[in-house]
């Protein structure tokens, strides 16, 4: 009786009617299906709470009957690991994740917190909240139109730079347990991101093409210093068959270098290819990003570079098996040259909500000296989470 009368009241508040007096009996048959029937039409269609004519409408997957209540969606995703490495912390930094060396540690990686919703017909809401053993902070916390014209879409608040392909990624995108050096020693130790906006135009071409055009006060590198940024990224996603995809990216980011060892230029250039039979769960995919980096004062001849390549197998729905190759600028024990690391991944998926992951890696510091590296993670999701950018 009661979730009946729940069930009366939702309909009323979304048609506006009062609710009917309390009836101590039960609902017959009929009546309770008629009552589920006018609870469904007060919902409306799932998959499109606003309608707009606009071409970038988006949506949030999750529980419906929240679009009444005024609650957004809302997940939880935790990553916790065991790691063991060979290397002094002076050969891991500058590192997201700096180990104690010869020790098998346990440590929480991330817990991510999501809150996502359509707020109105114009604008959605997203925030990402992460808590870690440094505290807690803003990964992410955003608006995006839903219906401007011409292809254009805003985003605006705290928000991943537009740079590269997965310096914008969250942890749980990731399909290795860590990031590539290259990436974090060249564009972020999280990624490049900052207060500011970004303004996307869809190309209407027949294919896909996007424009984004992103200012920020971003903070690259270690993330101590934020300096004004300005980036520019153009990415195309090519059908090379009905099997197979391929995306192209070109970045580059141009931040305001006010001390000589500021950033003043970052460029990137990614490349993805995903190969997958229309009717299998299978897939392989094929992915790799290149990157340069200039200081104030440096020509740019004396510019840093580095990048990585990568492939992932995904066996079915339950196995994935990957190997990453990156080459990064040396850790801090040494004056100049690079690193290279070599990594294996193996991962089982018990359902698309929990992930257990092995992730191997093999490290050649300048000079040809050897280290290794073992990470073993897990990670589990709650909660109706929407889904990121592709």
């Amino acid at each position: 009786m009661v979730n009946m009368m729940l069930l009366w009241m939702l309909v009323a508040q979304a048609s506006g009617a009062p609710p009917p007096a309390i009836d101590p009996a039960p609902p017959a048959a009929d009546e309770r299906k008629r009552m589920v029937e006018n609870v469904d039409q007060a919902l409306g269609a799932q998959a499109q709470p606003f309608p707009s004519g606009g071409v970038n409408v988006g949506t949030i997957g999750g529980v419906p009957i929240g679009k009444l209540m005024l609650i957004p969606d809302i997940a939880v995703v935790v990553d916790g690991a065991l790691g063991y490495t060979t290397l002094s912390t002076d050969q891991q930094t500058p590192s997201a994740l700096v180990l104690p060396q010869h020790k098998a540690w346990p440590f929480l990686q991330e817990v991510e917190l999501a809150l996502q919703a359509t707020v109105d017909p114009y604008i959605r809401g997203d925030v990402f909240l992460t808590f870690d053993p440094r505290g807690v902070s803003v990964e992410e916390a955003f608006l995006t139109t839903l219906s401007l014209p011409w292809g254009l879409q805003v985003k605006a608040g705290q928000i991943y730079t537009p740079f590269g392909r997965t310096s914008q990624l969250h942890r749980h995108q990731w399909d290795f347990i860590d990031q590539p050096l290259s990436m974090q020693r060249l564009v972020g130790l999280d990624g490049l991101s900052g207060f500011g906006g970004d303004l996307a135009w869809l190309a209407p071409l027949p294919w896909f093409a996007e424009l984004h055009l992103a200012y920020q006060a971003a903070a690259p590198g270690a993330g101590e210093v934020q300096q004004l940024t300005g980036t520019g990224r153009l990415v195309q996603y090519l059908d090379l068959a009905d099997w197979a995809t391929m995306g192209v990216g070109l970045s580059w980011s141009i931040f305001q270098a006010d001390l000589p060892e500021q950033w003043k230029n970052l460029a990137g250039a990614d490349l993805y290819v995903k190969i997958r039979e229309p009717d299998s769960r299978s897939y392989l995919l094929l992915q790799g990003e290149v990157y340069g980096r200039q200081l104030g004062g440096q020509t740019l001849g004396e510019a840093a570079w580095g990048g990585y390549g990568q492939v992932v197998w995904r066996a079915d729905r339950s196995w994935e098996a990957g190997a990453r190759y990156d080459n990064a600028p040396a850790p801090v024990a040494f004056e100049g040259g690079s690193q290279q690391t070599w990594t294996a991944l193996a991962a089982y998926l018990p359902s698309e909500f929990f992930r257990l992951r092995v992730q191997p890696s093999l490290v050649v510091l300048p000079g040809g000296s050897y280290g290794f590296q073992g990470i073993f993670s897990f990670e589990f999701t709650m909660g109706a989470h929407g889904a990121h950018p592709f």
